[in-house]
């Protein structure tokens, strides 16, 4: 099943891998539920791909550990 969500959440971790066209970027990101009990927090699995082509401006900016980020789009649950 897959949801639209807007959600702001912390950069956790970062792992990236290169592939013919394209650098991905696989986020562990770490979003609170709840704003007063800091234990109901959700990890999310985010995978960004960005173009190699340095003629192509990407419209992804440059991901770093500790960043807070906001991530918008269609996501799919997964155990």
């Amino acid at each position: 099943m897959s949801a639209k969500f807007n959600m702001i959440c912390y950069i956790h971790n970062i792992a990236e891998y290169l592939i013919q066209d394209f650098t991905i970027e696989e986020i562990t990101g770490i979003m609170r539920i709840k704003d007063n009990d800091l234990t109901k927090i959700i990890y999310l699995k985010i995978k960004a791909f960005i173009l190699s082509d340095q003629n192509i401006k990407p419209k992804i900016k440059d991901f770093e550990n500790e960043q807070i980020i906001m991530v918008k789009g269609k996501f799919i649950g997964c155990d």
